[in-house]
């Protein structure tokens, strides 16, 4: 009997023997008032139990590479953690050939390190996928900052060159990022050609195109350039070509399967399928770029990711969406996603990485420490702060006011009031917190820190306003609130009457000369940014990177503030200002770094180890972004890999209610971004940024509820009056001023009735924008009413059961695994994931030592056990209460049967069904219902419900559905739904939870908890919804009889359609050879002046005199043969050959050398054996002892890597010398033996005499005049005789022609 089955057949027995009181079933004990009142209660909660479960406080989890196939891959050198919940869910296999294209010492060095390496395989192994809809599976690397994005980048470009594709594009930000890509790409051993953006193309097209080093390699281009468009051609033919064609014709069209790596490809978030009109430029050239090039291999790359699930509307390539996907278009993704919350955007991560398509590590913060320091207001700045908001407040009634005098029709004049309103008060609480930054960056200087300031806004647009008003020239500080406010009065208060614009208001008039007094009066702050900069010191101390292009300071400290421009103080070479200014604060020079947007990205101000500037960074952040995208990157300027020590991060606020809004902001951005780029929500940046977050579920409905209580004159719910006004207020004087608020918030018009506009009612975010605009004490007693209604709200939630609080850990003393997992939901489309039925036996119960130590740690007045006050079936029933924290009233109740229960209690409801007891009376008792629930439920060994009955038993069946899981999430909450009532669910289990529990052997597993009785419920809806479609389409299949009694049967020229959600296989393709050519293109360096006319050095080294033989006659080899042994060996002698022709070079050229090696491989292959000789280096075997050979000091550096002829690294013998300046890498011939190689010089053996000298001279002497003068540019053989300055000035002309 399956589990529905029996779980049926129980409520079935259970229905039958309750008759009218279905709990006098539940609990075997006859109906009646009196069980009704107490222990009838009890039995019910204990039913309604299931495991106990608590918030996951494990966020990361070190992370552990896992690439079995490259077996020497070395660790990563940093500490790099995952997200708990993604670490639970692991990678699929693969068998990806990596290590043929990848050279042995780039992976034997760490140069490519074993998380790395496992980017770069899961990346190429996607590739090998192509999408039902035609397309290529594209990759998305959401690595933080230090993990080594660029080098994952570049080798899978290494991977994809050797293998024949040798045309990429890569995208990125900013062109000075082009530097770090091709360091990037140097350091593994790459020297693909990279081509800086279309603009070199545009130079380097000739009149019969492009020349062939410029028809492959690397596009490293922008963003921008992308969007952009070139003149192209002359006079009348002149037309416009966008960059777009330009880089689709480059590529070669649509049969394009190269790399497309989009860098930092949040920057294409804004984009909206089927109304394309409304997306950014960018995000529509980067979705037109993908369909064009439906082959290409896409690889989407971002330390930030996505902060919004709408965000990933470009990201076609991943397959979640579109034909053969489980969702038909990206509005039904999105849809089903944002409906159920940022829990089923963990699993989405999860079940992303799962299938193969996403990775996603970063640093560990555990070196970080992040403290939030709240600046209290001094009175004078209250004073202030509560001027502007009256001003603010007559404006806003004066406008109003003109507006309907002079019959102004401006759509957009409110907008940008409150506009205005919000940057004038945002300025303001960052003047006002000035102060507070300064003394704690002079506190952390003298403690031995450095400073890093991060902002977002400038001001520079105010800034250049005022300037404008002066004629160029500012005496003093500018106070941009000041400028903000007047700008708006002066551009956009209306004083002309509406069609009379020669006729204007006197009343208006007035008015705006009034308001524009009120400027001069409010002692409004100075500029934060050049405020703290002449504080700290002046420009001579802080180094500023930020985008503006002037400031106002001082010369002196004495000096009158003037304007000057940024580049006035600098030496004003080639290299970038900010540039510049992070050399300095690197160097120790300046102690002080402020950090703005622009420069947000590419920067590291770390405590790098290589730096001189190793001091601590105390990172403070002075203002918070909108965009948890720039806080993420601003973050990580300070945290990255290689450092001395990790950042203090210090988030400073003001007191003041509304200044919250954008922290909270920046909270909301931040857990939406860790759960879909780590699958935990707190993972975005290792902060617990959970006390500012008020845009929720929660806060929404809790900032209805206070609109409403506002307007009709009552108190919320759950909300007392002395929590809100400690007593200061009655509630009709509270009850005036909230709603005063409201009016001077425009929340609700003045004499409009006492309701709130539809659209403002549920948007915290603008709720807390508009409160700036209250006095100090207002603004704070709103703030704290609103988190009122919000913890009203969420203790509600909580006792009923329905708080989402994310990933939560099953705690148990042990977990098992039933049975084997099974697959269940046949056929439908989960990605590459399938789903699995997985069920657990947890015993969840709490053993008496585990209950004496949680009662040592709650020892309040009323903690302790309790005894039942009425027996049960003969014995008494034992709980150990605890007070909940932040609560007079509620406690939590733990059990020993079913442990710590989820239900929140009164204490008033706990003493009228228990009494207080000690210790030691509740020890026998505790432990004889911990036992007695081991065996059996509650109802004893004779319940009637046998062991389908789990009341109160300690062992408890928890059901879990694992893998593919989003999909199925609108059939999953439409199946509990209709069956919670009908088979009496209680509320716990009917609140679909992600959770991960640890089995007894260590295995983690995470899935979704869902009631087992449910599950083939729902197979068989499924199996319904689709059984229409199913029918139609067997009806198109069947053949038909025409009028003339033939059979015709149904067309097979298009394949019939499948349901939506049924799976449509992807095809897989086998890896491409590795080319062998283009292999050796991509690891040998190119041929430069500066690497050609590199200063030789001198090496000794042994050689034999079968070398200068064999080069001379057929005779000399066999004399040679018989001093050496073995040098008549063919394969030897084609070696000899190989490396005496490449010493007969007067210069080493890599240009030769790749020659000489192909030459040597097309040699050897004859004999079937693929070997490689080093052409700079010559075989150990075949040159005499004391020969100098002269090599340039990079040669060993820059010699290509060798392979087999199974496309595998072969391990390179190396030569030793003793005597040897430099140690060189030298390939000796498979063939040869350890015996062939000549034997080491003891110490003090002779190894010159009067003979051998002279012999060696006529050697040296015969092998000059044999040797041939070649040009190493043109390869043309020179004369008999020609002398060196002859052959240098040939070398010349080749090299200037």
């Amino acid at each position: 009997m399956d589990a529905s089955a029996s779980y049926l057949a129980y409520m079935a027995a259970v229905a039958s023997a309750q008759g009218p009181n279905p709990l006098g079933a539940l609990t075997n004990q006859p109906a009646g008032p009196a069980n009704m009142m107490g222990l009838d209660l009890e039995m019910t909660r204990m039913a309604q139990e299931t495991v106990q479960e608590t918030v996951s406080e494990e966020v990361f989890t070190t992370y552990k590479a896992s690439v079995p196939i490259i077996p020497h891959a070395q660790p990563h050198p940093a500490d790099i953690v995952e997200a708990g919940s993604l670490a639970a869910m692991a990678l699929p296999p693969t068998d990806y050939p990596l290590a043929d294209t990848i050279p042995d010492d780039v992976i034997n060095s760490g140069k490519l390190s074993a998380l790395q390496l496992e980017g770069v395989i899961y990346a190429c192994t996607r590739h090998q996928m192509v999408l039902p809809n035609g397309c290529r599976a594209g990759f998305f690397i959401g690595d933080g900052a230090g993990v080594g994005k660029g080098r994952q980048i570049s080798g899978i470009i290494l991977d994809n060159f050797a293998r024949g594709r040798t045309r990429h594009v890569w995208f990125s930000i900013s062109t000075d990022l082009k530097l770090d890509a091709e360091r990037d790409l140097r350091d593994i051993g790459c020297y693909v050609k990279v081509i800086e953006g279309c603009q070199q193309l545009d130079r380097e097209t000739k009149v019969f195109g492009l020349p062939p080093g410029f028809k492959d390699g690397v596009i490293f281009s922008t963003y921008a350039t992308l969007v952009s468009s070139v003149q192209k051609g002359v006079g009348a033919s002149t037309s416009r070509q966008s960059r777009l064609d330009q880089l689709i014709n480059w590529c070669g069209g649509q049969d394009f399967d190269g790399c497309l790596i989009f860098d930092e490809c949040h920057k294409a978030k804004h984009f909206v399928p089927g109304k394309e009109k409304n997306s950014t430029k960018v995000a529509l050239a980067v979705a037109t770029i993908q369909r064009l090039l439906p082959k290409a291999r896409v690889v989407y790359c971002s330390a930030t990711g996505v902060t919004d699930v709408k965000n990933m509307a470009f990201m076609e390539r991943l397959g979640l969406w579109g034909r053969g996907a489980a969702f038909n278009d990206f509005d039904q993704f999105l849809d089903a996603i944002q409906r159920r919350g940022l829990g089923v955007a963990e699993m989405l991560a999860m079940e992303m990485k799962g299938s193969g398509m996403y990775i996603s590590r970063g640093l560990s913060f555990r070196q970080a420490e992040f403290v939030t320091v709240e600046v209290n207001l001094t009175p004078q700045q209250i004073k202030t702060y509560d001027m502007a908001a009256h001003v603010w407040n007559e404006l806003r009634q004066a406008l109003t006011t003109a507006v309907a005098r002079t019959a102004t029709n401006n759509p957009r004049m409110w907008s940008t009031f409150w506009s205005s309103h919000q940057r004038f008060f945002k300025q303001l609480c960052m003047g006002m917190k000035v102060p507070a930054i300064v003394q704690e960056a002079k506190e952390s200087l003298e403690k031995g820190y450095c400073i890093v300031i991060g902002l977002q806004t400038t001001g520079e647009a105010s800034l250049e306003c005022e300037l404008s008003k002066h004629g160029g020239q500012v005496l003093g500080f500018v106070s941009l609130c000041k400028e903000i406010y007047t700008r708006f009065v002066h551009q956009h208060f209306p004083t002309h009457i509406q069609g009379q614009e020669e006729k204007e208001d006197f009343w208006c008039k007035s008015a705006k000369d009034l308001l524009l007094g009120f400027a001069d009066k409010m002692e409004l702050p100075n500029s934060p940014l050049d405020e703290i900069i002449d504080q700290l010191g002046g420009p001579q101390c802080v180094a500023e990177m930020t985008g503006r292009r002037g400031r106002v300071v001082r010369k002196t400290p004495k000096s009158q503030p003037q304007y000057v421009l940024r580049d006035s103080d600098t030496t004003g070479d080639m290299d970038s200002l900010n540039i510049r200014e992070k050399t300095s604060f690197m160097d120790g020079k300046k102690l002080v770094a402020i950090i703005s947007d622009a420069a947000s990205t590419g920067i590291s101000l770390h405590a790098d180890m290589r730096a001189a500037n190793q001091r601590r960074r105390v990172h403070i952040t002075l203002e918070l972004p909108w965009s948890a995208d720039k806080a993420v990157q601003q973050m990580g300027r300070s945290h990255r890999s290689n450092q001395s020590s990790g950042p203090l991060y210090k988030l400073v606020t003001t007191s003041l209610g509304g200044e919250r809004r954008f922290a909270a902001a920046v909270a909301r951005r931040l857990q939406s971004l860790g759960a879909l780029t780590k699958g935990d929500r707190r993972a975005a940046t290792g902060a617990d940024l959970s006390e500012f977050n008020f845009d929720t579920p929660y806060g929404r409905t809790a900032l209805r509820n206070m609109y409403y209580g506002i307007c009709h004159g009552e108190m919320v719910a759950g909300v007392s009056l002395d929590s809100v006004t400690h007593g200061k207020y009655q509630f009709g004087e509270l009850n005036s001023i909230m709603q005063d608020c409201l009016t001077q918030m425009g929340v609700i018009e003045e004499g409009g009735g006492n309701s709130v506009k539809d659209k403002d009612a549920g948007v915290v975010g603008r709720f807390l924008n508009r409160i700036l605009g209250l006095s100090v004490e207002r603004q704070n007693l709103i703030f704290h009413y609103f988190t009122q209604c919000l913890n009203a709200n969420v203790s509600a939630a909580r006792r009923e059961g329905r708080y989402n609080e994310g990933l939560v850990d099953i705690t148990a003393s042990s977990v098992d695994l039933v049975g084997d997992p099974r697959e269940v939901f046949h056929g439908v489309h989960n990605g590459t994931n399938i789903t699995r039925h997985v069920v657990l036996s947890v015993d969840r119960g709490m053993d008496w030592d585990s209950a004496v130590q949680r009662s040592k740690n709650h020892e309040k007045e009323k903690d302790g056990f309790y005894c039942s006050r009425r027996e049960v079936r003969g014995r008494r029933l034992y709980i150990l209460a605890t007070q909940k924290e932040n609560s007079t009233h509620l406690f939590k109740v733990a059990r020993p049967n079913t442990g710590v229960s989820s239900f929140d209690e009164e204490i008033s409801e706990i003493l009228s069904r228990y009494s207080h007891v000690a210790v030691d009376r509740a020890e026998h008792g505790w432990k004889q219902q911990y036992e007695e629930a081991s065996q059996h439920c509650i109802h004893g060994p004779n319940c009637k419900n046998g062991q389908a009955c789990t009341v109160g038993s300690r062992c408890y069946r928890v059901s879990l559905l694992c893998g593919g899981i989003v999909t199925l999430m609108a059939l999953l909450e439409r199946t509990v739904a209709q069956y919670q009532v009908k088979l009496q669910l209680s509320k716990v289990e009917c609140n679909l939870r992600v959770v991960r529990v640890e089995l007894r052997d260590g295995r983690r597993i995470v899935g979704l908890r869902y009631p087992e009785v449910l599950i083939p419920l729902a197979e068989k809806a499924l199996e319904e919804q689709n059984l229409p479609e199913s029918i139609i389409q067997r009806i198109k299949n069947q053949p038909t009889i025409l009028s003339n009694g033939m059979l015709a049967l149904p067309s097979q020229t298009t394949p019939p359609p499948l349901p939506a959600n049924r799976a449509t296989s992807a095809v897989i393709e086998p890896p491409c050879p590795v080319v062998r050519k283009c292999l050796s293109r991509a690891t040998t360096p190119p041929v430069t002046i500066k690497n050609f006319f590199k200063p030789c050095s001198t090496m000794k080294r042994t050689t034999s005199a079968s070398t200068v033989a064999a080069s001379q006659s057929d005779s000399s080899v066999e004399a040679a043969g018989q001093s050496n042994g073995d040098a008549t060996d063919p394969d030897q002698s084609r070696a000899s050959q190989a490396s005496q022709s490449s010493v007969s070079q007067a210069s080493q050229s890599s240009a030769i050398h790749s020659t000489d090696i192909s030459q040597s491989e097309n040699d050897q292959s004859q004999d079937g054996e693929s070997r490689q000789t080093k052409a700079a280096v010559p075989n150990a075997s075949s040159t005499t002892d004391g020969d100098v050979v002269f090599l340039s000091q990079d040669s060993a550096s820059t010699q290509g890597s060798s392979f087999d002829s199974e496309n595998k690294l072969s391990s390179s013998q190396t030569c030793q010398d003793t005597n040897t300046i430099e140690k060189l890498s030298i390939k000796r011939p498979l063939g040869s033996s350890s015996t062939n190689r000549p034997a080491k010089r003891q110490k003090g053996q002779k190894t010159n005499s009067l003979m051998s000298m002279f012999k060696k001279s006529t050697q040296k002497d015969e092998v000059s005049k044999l040797k041939k003068q070649t040009c190493p540019i043109c390869n043309v053989v020179m004369k008999p005789g020609t002398t060196n300055g002859e052959l240098n000035q040939h070398i010349d002309n080749c090299l200037i022609g």
